[in-house]
């Protein structure tokens, strides 16, 4: 039995002394949990949408002229946005329409709650939804557009009328006009809120770190000319 009893020690210690050497244990951890997998932003039957493919352009702090060209190229961005993204999903085929509405919407969550301090108030909804309303129309007009048939819709700044800045705020008052891009038709029944004609701008905007965001905003006509 002592015989015994030593055989067996010393296979163990043999053991022990094989799984030091090799930097093995002898009861392995399990594995590390797989990551969870990426969650599209829209329906399971629509292409793919990744969070980082909703990116809002911000408005930089700057000068009061800076901050024009600012507000009005986060416009254009948000009008555009989606655009790349529809152009990808659509060389694998027609694109469903409730796809490019979904594409539409998260885009303006994304924008109203990156560019403005009233992302959340409940008047303010009315007018994100309008602007979301021209994001989709340009988006389907990107579905619809044949080869070669490109451009983007952008805003032209027509006069700087009256603009100040201090350490809370920058306000700015401009006449700016929205160009829709080339491939925009006008049969769909949408509208442009009134930007493709000249427009009068009030924005307040806030410091927010590097960037400003809208604390007001408002468009209005101008009146016509005798």
């Amino acid at each position: 039995m002592k015989m015994l009893g030593r055989k067996i020690t010393t296979a163990a210690a043999l053991l022990a002394l094989a799984a030091g050497v090799s930097g093995c244990s002898l009861f392995p951890s399990p594995p590390p949990p797989l990551p969870p997998s990426p969650t599209s932003l829209v329906d399971a039957n629509c292409p793919f949408l990744d969070k980082e493919d909703i990116v809002p352009v911000r408005i930089p702090r700057g000068t009061p002229k800076e901050a024009i060209g600012g507000v009005l190229n986060t416009y254009s961005a948000w009008l555009n946005a989606g655009s790349e993204t529809l152009t990808s999903w659509a060389s694998g085929g027609s694109v469903p329409e409730k796809c490019v509405e979904q594409l539409a919407a998260r885009n303006a969550e994304a924008y109203a709650a990156t560019v403005f301090t009233s992302h959340s108030d409940v008047a303010w909804q009315q007018y994100f939804g309008a602007v979301e309303a021209m994001n989709a129309r340009n988006l389907r007009s990107v579905a619809k557009a044949e080869p070669g048939q490109g451009g983007r819709g952008t805003f032209e700044l027509l006069q700087e009328i009256d603009s100040s800045a201090t350490d809370n705020g920058t306000f700015l008052k401009f006449d700016a006009v929205y160009r829709p891009r080339p491939a925009t038709g006008t049969a769909d029944g949408g509208s442009w809120e009134g930007w493709e004609t000249p427009t009068r701008w009030y924005v307040e905007l806030v410091p927010a770190g590097d960037f400003l965001v809208i604390n007001y905003i408002e468009q209005t006509p101008l009146p016509t000319q005798p």
